[in-house]
């Protein structure tokens, strides 16, 4: 009797025993960014998110950002977040500030467009457009990612927009099809295209050029006819859409640095849960930044295949050549900080 007890007893314990095994542990998400795991049980909305940005092709800064995002977060939230993006604005016929409107009224859920475009919402954003604000790509990424990106946030908010971080347009140059520019005297009579805006148009004219507002897809076309003499576009940008095949002479200006603005559909944004926000900006950071560590590395071999394939000529100015150019624009320029604001200069670092 006794022994049948004990078997009876064994047999009980081994079937709770296995009972406890067969509970599935519950679904963690790993971070992206490599740091502590997220509490057991953090679960993701089922999402399709529909992306759009401006570049023309794979090659384009904002592209390779938004393909990296839709990457991560698919892998991250495993396969309950779709993204579909729109790259060469298609959702808005090619038009940037139609792109726009589309996050803004909630057509899309989010976005990437470079400053001179959000600046419609708001022309205080261009204040991180002054020329020779920043003197290299790290001190630009820490601005948009600290105080810099903070002012962003607080004035997107105002127009119903979500500020995600910002990625590298980059620095710009200077590009003509008939001659070198190496002072301001060579930009006199050009007709050099501009995204639109009253800075372009001020900086450009203070130069003796004859500022041109062009759609960006409207732009190589342009150049190839002669409507426009030249533009001014970071290395990766003009690569991506193949300028250097119309604009020999590239002048290297790094006259002023353009970001790429991430931002996404507030309201929309506000109805997701709290984990699957987080996600999304821990994944468009780190889309971001590695984005960016890849267009700051591919930059030499860029102008090495504009000079090698091409036949570019590639100018760089002297530090005595970039003060002719900053003594001819000094008074636009004092007129655009005080139309900005002390807050917005402030934000980054500008005097």
């Amino acid at each position: 009797m006794k022994k049948l007890i004990a078997i009876i007893l064994a047999a009980v314990m081994c079937l709770a025993l296995c009972a406890c095994g067969s509970d599935p542990a519950p679904a963690t998400n790993p971070p992206v960014d490599g740091s502590a795991a997220p509490q057991s049980g953090t679960t993701y909305d089922e999402l399709k998110i529909t992306m759009t940005c401006n570049g023309q092709s794979d090659k384009a800064n904002d592209v390779i950002g938004a393909n990296l995002f839709k990457q991560y977060i698919e892998e991250e939230s495993g396969g309950a977040i779709e993204v579909t993006v729109y790259n060469n604005d298609q959702l808005a016929g090619g038009d940037m500030t139609k792109g726009l409107e589309l996050v803004v009224d909630g057509t899309v859920q989010m976005d990437i467009h470079s400053t001179s475009i959000i600046s419609n919402l708001d022309n205080r954003l261009m204040v991180s457009c002054l020329p020779w604000t920043f003197g290299s790509y790290d001190e630009a990424q820490e601005a948009f990612f600290g105080a810099g990106g903070e002012f962003d946030a607080s004035v997107l908010a105002e127009h119903g927009l979500t500020y995600l971080g910002a990625l590298h347009n980059g620095f710009k140059a200077m590009t003509c099809s008939k001659r070198q520019i190496t002072c301001p005297a060579d930009l006199s009579g050009l007709k050099i295209r501009t995204p639109g805006g009253d800075l372009w148009n001020g900086f450009w004219t203070a130069l003796g050029a004859s500022p041109q507002a062009m759609s960006w897809s409207e732009v190589y076309t342009a150049m190839q006819q002669g409507t426009v003499d030249g533009h001014d576009n970071s290395l990766s940008t003009i690569n991506s859409a193949n300028v250097q095949e119309v604009q020999h002479y590239i002048t290297i200006s790094n006259h002023t640095y353009e970001a790429f603005t991430w931002t996404a559909n507030t309201a929309w944004f506000n109805g997701l849960s709290a984990d699957t926000q987080q996600l999304i900006k821990d994944c468009a950071k780190q889309a971001c930044l590695d984005a960016n560590a890849q267009i700051v590395a591919n930059e030499d071999a860029i102008k090495e295949s504009f000079i090698n394939e091409f036949g570019c000529e590639i100018y760089t100015l002297s530090e005595d050549e970039i003060a002719e150019f900053k003594t001819a624009i000094a008074d636009t320029m004092t007129t655009y900080k005080e139309a900005y604001g002390a807050d917005a200069c402030t934000a980054f670092g500008i005097e």
